[in-house]
């Protein structure tokens, strides 16, 4: 039986079994997989049943699709261990039939990282869903000049006041 394990999001550990001839995904209510994240459309998706073999089809979906890291545009053909990213949620489809019936392999899937120097990451088009922008790094250090600049101007005050006492 073919199913989709969720690799990290809000569905990482969960296991999505493909029991139906079309399964879609999105985060609509309506939808076989319902997705709570803002990158991800209402209909996002679909992963149907061809003959023996299995599809992924993206629905026009606002931020897109992807397939071991690269957006798709049409239909395409899953094979096991692919890499499906959908908004920020990430699964790994598996198909046992595929794997031959006289075969040994292990039932627990292990996901082996070959390019350490592509760590995996939102694509620059999921880059801010948050109404408020992207978060700006460079305001840590304006704020820690103007904290020194107060503190000084607090120590000068003080100083000031100390000698009009004394005097």
């Amino acid at each position: 039986m073919a199913y989709l394990m969720g690799m990290s999001g809000s569905v990482k550990g969960q296991k999505f079994e493909i029991r139906k001839d079309r399964m879609a995904i999105g985060r609509n209510q309506i939808n076989d997989v319902v997705l709570t994240d803002e990158a991800v459309s209402s209909q996002h998706c679909y992963v149907a049943r061809r003959g023996e073999s299995y599809v992924l089809h993206d629905l026009n979906s606002t931020n897109g699709t992807l397939l071991n890291f690269e957006r798709i545009t049409d239909e395409v053909e899953l094979k096991s261990k692919h890499m499906i990213q959908i908004g920020s949620c990430e699964f790994m489809f598996n198909d046992d039939s595929e794997e031959g019936a006289g075969s040994s392999t292990a039932l627990v899937t292990q996901v082996v990282v070959v390019d350490k120097e592509r760590p995996v990451i939102n694509p620059t088009f999921y880059e801010s869903v948050s109404p408020f922008g992207t978060r700006r790094k460079s305001n840590r250090n304006l704020w820690l000049v103007v904290f020194v600049v107060i503190g000084l101007a607090a120590l000068a005050s003080l100083l000031v006041f100390l000698i009009q006492i004394v005097k």
